[in-house]
């Protein structure tokens, strides 16, 4: 992933009805009509909306999201000229993204649009660096926002494009989203017989995009303008992995598949899936879900944030994000969720404080409070300064479950009290056994149980059990004042069914399932010093249960690997030799997993179950491929084969 960099916000003035760039002295959208110069140019450039017509999934690529009218008039043909079960892939890179008063008042000049702007306007992101993958009108369009620099955040993208629309400002005023450099990375991006269309007939434009590949022709421009250019790639580029160990192929199967596991990461994977079309049979040993690590009363939506934001916080950044947005639609459809957008604070020594503070996010994903500022946005007294994610809040994590379930009832077969034991594949399907004999078959399943993954899947993806002790009290007149979770070495919740979660011990391969009056004294004590004033009610409950993380503490996601092709193939990796000297890796057919959450699979298991779908859908990666690479079930093993250690 290209190192995290501050988003810089686009900063622009309006002349005569249009918005003219600041930075570039070029205006967003024509002056006499734009409408019809974003139909011309990029919709009747690409043949649009005929190629689309009978597809179930289209994916366009855009270089310059701006005001986002390219993406408002395609949306309107979409959602007018395609079946209603078609998903229509919108993929957008910005540098200098709008901020959100700018993005709206933008969007009010074309009030044919309204609703469109609505739905976008509710989904839109905060300005920060990175992928932004969010769901519109109940998944038909899925828009993907890349904030940050085109050629390096196109460069970990993983898409087969069907029409591009090359929309920056003009190639005098920003040479560098004409350069060739990008257009290769365009062009290898760009689907069989994919398109691009611009409104720009500059030469070097035209050369540069010839020598990617393009058949280009020049057609007359709109308006005042002589000419524009469009083209068809014949045959997409041959493109040279640095990673073929992760490689990962198009799955071409029956849409049925076996999910193992009803926590949050397999309901996550149910509604995800179920949301695509696809026939689940889901497998749970208790006799409903959360029963397990997801069952805890109350837990805290948040980040995990590092001052280098590394790969696995920009993963845990993009999952808070993506959460948020899920979770706010989720309780619009079902009013019931009990989804508290209230923020959450974390209490930091100040050194760790100082370093978060260079990231210069968006004060609506992360400010910093002095103890008074803390005091009064929590309602209790701290002692201590914070930091405060605006955007995080708490929830019930069974509840999540019971309603990701129920949105995907229609087409989830559950069998409740039964422990899956093994697998087997017999004919291409796999069989998924039970003491009593075969529970169900399927061309695929995902391992969504925990650490029981690694045995059936029977590859090092080095999980773990980690008790953790809890304890629920009763809330009090004092502690009912307490208005966001606070997290310190544990962390408190607001009241939930009239009680408190008091949270938790962190025990490495400890087995134990009984509480400890220990653990829970430490707990109270914790929470004492850290909350002096808080003062809440006579414990009700003692809850151990296990999470499941892995050996870097990230979670485990994707598809699983055939071991003996990696042990054979990738052998000598010790030894340096390039990758294209490596052939792409071979994996147990239709087999993944989500597992290793930890204690945040509130925040990661959402996406997690997004980039399952998404490699079974073929559908455009909602994260770029150094993080899924981070990820990926087989990072372990080649770490190994990298250190020639034997497996």
């Amino acid at each position: 992933m290209p190192r995290y960099t501050p988003i810089e916000q686009a900063k622009l003035h309006w002349q005569d009805d249009s918005a003219i760039s600041d930075r570039f002295d070029d205006i967003y959208f024509s002056r006499s009509d734009a409408l019809a110069e974003t139909r011309y140019v990029f919709l009747e450039g690409n043949a649009l909306p005929e190629r689309w017509r009978g597809r179930e999934q289209f994916v366009i690529g855009e270089t310059g999201f701006g005001t986002a009218l390219n993406f408002l008039v395609t949306a309107a043909e979409w959602l007018e000229h395609s079946s209603p079960s078609a998903c229509l892939h919108y993929i957008s890179t910005e540098k200098y993204p709008l901020n959100q008063e700018d993005l709206k008042l933008a969007c009010q000049h074309w009030p044919q649009f309204r609703a469109i702007a609505d739905e976008l306007m509710s989904h839109y992101p905060p300005l920060c660096f990175g992928y932004h993958s969010r769901s519109l009108f109940g998944g038909r369009i899925r828009l993907l926002l890349l904030f940050g620099d085109a050629n390096e955040l196109l460069a970990q993208l993983e898409a087969a494009v069907d029409a591009w629309f090359l929309d920056g400002f003009a190639p005098s005023k920003n040479p560098q989203m004409w350069d060739e450099s990008l257009l290769r990375r365009i062009a290898a991006l760009t689907a069989n017989n994919g398109t691009f269309s611009t409104f720009t007939a500059a030469g070097y434009v035209r050369r540069s995009l010839e020598t990617t590949g393009f058949i280009v022709e020049k057609r007359a421009g709109f308006g005042v303008k002589r000419e524009m250019l469009h083209g068809t790639l014949g045959t997409t580029p041959a493109r040279n992995s640095t990673t073929p160990w992760y490689e990962t192929g198009n799955y071409t199967g029956a849409k049925t598949a076996i999910i193992i596991g009803a926590g949050l990461a397999g309901a996550s994977v149910a509604a995800a899936l179920a949301e695509r079309g696809w026939q689940i049979t889901l497998i749970e040993r208790n006799q409903q879900p959360a029963q397990e690590a997801s069952g805890n009363l109350a837990g805290v939506v948040s980040p995990r944030l590092s001052a280098d934001m590394d790969n696995g916080a920009q993963f845990y950044l993009n999952a808070f994000l993506h959460s948020v947005d899920y979770l706010q639609t989720l309780q619009q459809d079902r009013p019931r969720l009990a989804w508290h957008a209230t923020g959450a604070l974390q209490l930091l020594p100040a050194t760790q404080r100082e370093r978060l503070r260079v990231l210069n996010l968006p004060p609506e994903i992360l400010d910093f409070c002095t103890a008074a500022e803390a005091t009064l946005a929590s309602g209790a007294t701290l002692n201590d300064a914070a930091v405060l994610f605006r955007h995080g809040g708490w929830l019930s994590p069974p509840q999540l479950c019971e309603i990701l379930l129920e949105r995907a009832h229609a087409r989830v077969l559950t069998y409740y009290d039964r422990t899956a034991l093994r697998l087997s594949q017999n004919n291409a399907l796999w069989e998924v056994r039970s003491s009593a004999g075969i529970i169900a078959k399927a061309p695929v399943v995902i391992l969504a149980n925990g650490v029981k993954a690694q045995d059936m899947s029977h590859a090092p993806l080095q999980l773990q059990a980690c008790r953790g002790q809890l304890a629920y009290v009763h809330a009090t007149e004092n502690s009912r004042k307490l208005k966001m979770p606070v997290s310190y070495e544990g962390y408190v919740i607001p009241a939930y069914q009239d009680q408190h979660t008091i949270g938790a011990s962190y025990d490495w391969q400890d087995l134990d399932s009984e509480p400890r009056p220990d653990e829970r004294q430490q707990l109270l004590d914790t929470l004492a010093q850290r909350l002096p004033d808080f003062s809440p009610g006579t414990i009700t409950q003692d809850r151990v249960a296990f999470r499941t993380t892995s050996q870097d503490h990230l979670p485990v996601v994707g598809p699983i690997p055939d071991i003996d092709f990696y042990q054979q193939s990738y052998a000598d990796l010790r030894h340096g030799k390039p990758a294209a000297h490596y052939t792409s890796a071979r994996y147990q057919p239709g087999l993944f997993v989500s597992s290793g959450h930890g204690s945040r699979g509130l925040t990661s298991c959402l996406l997690s179950a997004e980039l399952i779908a998404a490699m079974l859908n073929n559908e455009p990666s909602p994260l770029p491929q150094d993080i899924v690479h981070a990820l990926h079930p087989a990072r372990f093993l080649i770490r190994q084969l990298k250190r020639g250690i034997s497996l």
